[in-house]
């Protein structure tokens, strides 16, 4: 088994990991399970979805802030908070007997998960040397993607086996695992690093530097062409009188293509430089979004499901690099909130197709290829983007912190 900095294991970075795939696990988990819980609470269905918008709108907010505070109280221990956050409040939810509770708790449970994405990407930062980063975070990134690949269906049966509490109850013995290994983690003492390559000294203390904001745009412009897929599938599909069943089968050829590649996509990076693999990584996935322009909504299931994991392969390829690009333009000390900024990207991508799905598409998915069209420009965008992204870097060089 491969060893990273101080001993920790391959094993040990997919246990901190699974953390973060708690985040979209429980985004996506709870989405089915809104109809049984309006039945229980004697409510609408519309009312229900006010638990998926307080979790969302805790992520868009609460980020940034917990980044902060991990870096100013350290990361590890805000992770090991957050995890006992979601274990006491994920159970409160399970327990609650009112919607107010439930709402009340589910807020309270986003808050902590919140914290969960910006810490731990800074404690596998400062755990793993700068020549393994890429591998970490594409390690990681699986992680994000199984997360959000198995949400539906794992809230799906166990809502119907169980009930919708189970939902919550599932959180319990994930985040159990992730705070044993958490604990057992021994972040090393503060160390100063030498710049990345492309970035010079004088730069290194700021967060906003050339780098790390070309990695926030590009992220932002691939999940803006990312969620026009997630977006316009269904509809195209729901247009040809598909259940919602076979619908989330075919969207998982987008997820299952990002799990696969982004361990290879981050092994890529630490190899030859984070330019290369995000390059490649975003052509891929721009020919994937022109195929699917091309064909339109009445493009066959086959060319889409080609399209969907053509993409996916893509993204997966390109995605760790750009986030360690970005973690690596900053020093040590601010990549928590570092980490938390760069969380915003993708919610600046999501929110403007959105925007752009709801004024343009109609429900027989006319109108698909005007946000096809935006999201191929977005792609083309983020491929021209690459060229200011470091290339291979030189050996890291550490010195001890200044006090």
């Amino acid at each position: 088994m491969t060893t990273q900095r101080s001993g920790v294991s391959t094993l040990a970075v997919l246990g901190i990991a699974a953390a973060v795939g708690l985040v979209p696990l429980n985004s996506t988990m709870i989405a089915v399970a809104l109809p049984k819980i309006a039945e229980d609470f004697d409510i609408s269905t519309g009312t229900t979805g006010i638990l998926i918008t307080v979790y969302l709108f805790a992520m868009l907010l609460g980020q940034p802030l917990a980044g902060r505070l991990g870096d100013a109280i350290g990361n590890r221990r805000t992770v090991n908070i957050a995890l006992v956050g979601m274990i006491v409040f994920s159970t409160l939810a399970a327990a609650a007997s009112t919607f107010a509770l439930l709402v009340a708790a589910r807020v309270a449970q986003a808050v902590f998960a919140a914290a969960l994405g910006p810490n731990v990407q800074s404690l596998l930062r400062a755990i793993t040397p700068r020549s393994q980063q890429g591998r970490t975070f594409g390690l990681m990134g699986s992680m994000l993607g199984v997360g959000a690949a198995t949400g539906p269906v794992i809230g799906g049966v166990l809502t119907q086996v169980f009930g919708w509490q189970a939902i919550f109850l599932f959180n319990i013995p994930v985040a159990a695992v992730a705070l044993i290994v958490a604990t057992r983690i021994k972040q090393p003492a503060a160390r100063v690093e030498a710049p990345a390559a492309g970035r010079s000294a004088d730069t290194s203390s700021r967060i906003a530097n050339p780098i790390f904001i070309t990695a926030f745009s590009l992220q932002a412009l691939s999940t803006l062409a990312q969620y026009a897929l997630l977006l316009l599938t269904p509809i195209i599909l729901d247009a040809r009188g598909w259940k919602s069943g076979p619908i989330g089968v075919v969207l998982s050829a987008l997820t299952i293509g990002m799990i696969l590649t982004s361990p290879a996509g981050g092994r890529f990076g630490d190899r030859y430089g984070r330019r290369s693999p995000s390059r490649v990584g975003l052509l891929v996935a721009t020919a994937a979004i022109v195929a699917l322009l091309i064909g339109g909504p009445s493009i066959t299931t086959a060319v889409l499901v080609i399209g969907l994991a053509a993409f996916g392969f893509g993204l997966g390829m390109a995605v760790p690099s750009l986030m360690t690009a970005a973690l690596e333009s900053v020093p040590m000390h601010r990549t928590g909130a570092a980490a938390g900024v760069l969380s915003m990207s993708r919610y600046v991508g999501s929110i403007i197709t959105s925007i752009a799905v709801s004024v343009f598409v109609a429900s027989d998915a006319g109108g698909s290829r005007i946000v096809l069209t935006i999201a191929t420009v977005a792609m083309a965008l983020a491929v021209a983007g690459t060229v200011a992204l470091p290339g291979k870097h030189p050996p890291p060089q550490t010195s001890p912190a200044n006090a």
